[in-house]
């Protein structure tokens, strides 16, 4: 909208057919740029300094306002860039009466000098400038008397233009959008990158494998809620099964072995002497057996927090070889969750720890939501699109929003300052320097 407002006004200043005329426009409509309450246009050589003030009408050359002109046109007559006025204090006024009593009016008057300049030829001064006021005590932005400052280009060569009836409108307009066009590319901004991102649980508890063996029931989908010590899958338990009646045989074959043993002991004495070892035999036995039982009782793996079953292809598992301390899933609180985004490496250099993040999920394309980047990785994966990226991750700024673990969406990611120019041309630049090998 500034940019459309910025072309408007200069074709006009550049099409008026008389001085006077693009002058008015000046004073009228420089407020469609930014907030001025009054604009006087000034003369800072020769007779009659102010040519044009907001509103129309013939200026006073030798009022009280006139003589506080004046003071500002010989103190930065020579003087090419923006400057706002220094407040006159109390003690002093008497050495600048006339623009004493302008900054105080209107409940604090902020003016800003505004040379529109020819050239950055310090050579070439300028001819015109702009007295601008904010009234109330509103400053002046840094932002605002940057884009005044591009703009007093424009202005100062629509006013210095000669006028004669040949010359085509249409040719200033064009001359207009291309000086427009490298203004807004001269623009700063802040740098931001896209890319990727996915809501991930956060502090999510993960279940591993208590032993080897094939998974063969899963009870649980992703996405359903479990409730604590609720089982989550089975293994298959035949070998379990026979190992355990294989332990139990052995069991009841070395207390049957100890019987004997006890009832031959009383005359044979190498009965006696092999009773402690086959004592030893059934308390290994039973051991083995009871260990067989607990093996038996982990075959049905429960979870020990309640919450949210994580996991991306539940299919793969059934029929599948677990191995001991192998991540089978993930059992998380859907109310904690964190974003995880795959930058491009080549815009890796952006990224700062504590970066301001914009998150637009797919399921709500015109809702953004923040976040703030707090781990950036080293290694370089292909993310899934086929892009080589690197794993950041973000956390939600206040309140996390309701938001299920699984989303997708893209996220912008911001940097420093930067130009415009520089911010929508450099990975066409990038692509052009790959294929020209530059």
């Amino acid at each position: 909208m500034v940019l459309a407002r910025f072309i408007r006004l200069c074709s006009s200043v550049f099409s008026a057919s008389v001085s006077q005329e693009a002058a008015a426009l000046i004073v009228n409509r420089i407020s469609d740029l930014v907030r001025v309450d009054r604009a006087v246009l000034v003369r800072l050589r020769g007779r009659n300094a102010i040519l044009a003030v907001t509103g129309g009408g013939a200026a006073a050359q030798d009022s009280a306002f006139a003589g506080a002109v004046d003071t500002l046109r010989r103190q930065y007559e020579q003087r090419p860039e923006a400057v706002v006025v220094p407040r006159i204090s109390p003690e002093k006024k008497e050495l600048s009466s006339h623009l004493w009593k302008s900054q105080q009016a209107m409940n604090g008057t902020q003016i800003l000098w505004l040379p529109l300049w020819l050239s950055s030829d310090r050579s070439i001064p300028p001819k015109y400038a702009l007295w601008l006021e904010r009234w109330h005590g509103h400053r002046w932005e840094k932002s605002d008397i940057e884009l005044l400052q591009h703009a007093a280009l424009f202005l100062g060569h629509g006013l210095m233009r000669p006028r004669t009836a040949t010359h085509s409108g249409r040719r200033f307009i064009r001359i207009a959008l291309a000086l427009a066009l490298l203004v807004f590319l001269a623009l700063p901004v802040t740098g931001s990158v896209t890319a990727p991102v996915r809501v991930v649980p956060d502090h999510p508890h993960h279940v591993f494998a208590p032993m080897d063996g094939i998974l063969k029931d899963l009870l649980v989908r992703p996405g359903q809620w479990v409730n604590k010590n609720e089982s989550l899958f089975h293994y298959d338990t035949r070998v379990l099964d026979k190992r355990l009646d294989e332990a139990y045989r052995n069991v009841a074959v070395a207390k049957a072995k100890f019987v004997r043993l006890q009832g031959a002991a009383h005359r044979d004495p190498d009965a006696r002497a092999d009773l402690p070892v086959q004592e030893l035999e059934v308390g290994q036995a039973e051991a083995e057996a009871e260990f067989m039982v607990r093996q038996r009782e982990r075959a049905e793996v429960r979870t020990s927090e309640p919450g949210v079953i994580v996991l991306d292809d539940p299919d793969a598992l059934i029929g599948a070889p677990l191995q001991t301390g192998q991540a089978v899933l993930s059992v998380a609180d859907p109310a904690e969750t964190k974003l995880r985004i795959m930058v491009p490496a080549s815009d890796v250099g952006f990224l700062k720890k504590g970066a301001r993040v914009s998150v637009r999920l797919d399921s709500s394309p015109f809702q953004s939501f923040s976040a703030l980047i707090t781990r950036i990785g080293f290694d370089v994966r292909v993310s899934q699109n086929g892009v080589p990226s690197v794993l950041t991750e973000a956390i939600w700024l206040g309140d996390p929003p309701d938001v299920q673990p699984g989303q997708k969406g893209t996220s912008k990611i911001f940097g420093g300052s930067t130009f415009m120019g520089i911010q929508i041309l450099r990975k066409p630049l990038i692509r052009l320097r790959s294929l020209i090998g530059i």
